[in-house]
């Protein structure tokens, strides 16, 4: 059995898992690859943050935590389904909303350092690679269009 075949075929295909192909080699097909699995991960992580939110910490129920999770739902919407400029410049703003709710709120919290450290370097990659899914977005419209039998 040939181990690296199937990880590139299940795991890391350039076509479905396009993430280190660089944005001026992408296609349409790629692209819309890459958008739907980050808008399906920001989607459902704001999702249940802005429903855990209506219930509420120590303090209560968070309503503006609630709304800016529903806002990015909804950015989220409309960035699979219409590769929205708008939208992707929109959720690339999410990690430095999550890096200020950490340092802002969360500092005084019982949580430990190594905790908010491991915390703050995710969302420090997530911001870089919210870079990457604004050039995508920007490109978007120039990039090839592959029809579903072609590579």
């Amino acid at each position: 059995m040939e181990w690296d075949k199937l990880l590139q075929r299940y795991v890391w295909n350039d076509q479905t898992t396009p993430y280190l192909v660089p944005i001026h080699k992408l296609n349409q097909r790629q692209a819309n690859s890459e958008i739907f699995i980050y808008g399906l991960f920001q989607g459902i992580f704001f999702a249940i943050a802005a429903i855990i939110s209506l219930r509420g910490g120590p303090e209560g129920p968070s309503s503006l935590v609630t709304f800016y999770g529903f806002t990015v739902v909804c950015a989220s919407v409309l960035f699979v389904i219409m590769k929205s400029y708008m939208a992707a410049l929109y959720l690339s703003a999410t990690p430095l909303a999550a890096l200020a709710f950490v340092f802002l709120i969360g500092l005084g919290s019982e949580r430990a350092a190594g905790d908010t450290l491991i915390v703050t370097i995710i969302l420090l990659v997530l911001l870089r690679y919210s870079l990457r899914i604004v050039a995508l977005a920007r490109m978007y419209p120039q990039f090839p269009i592959v029809e579903p039998g072609e590579s």
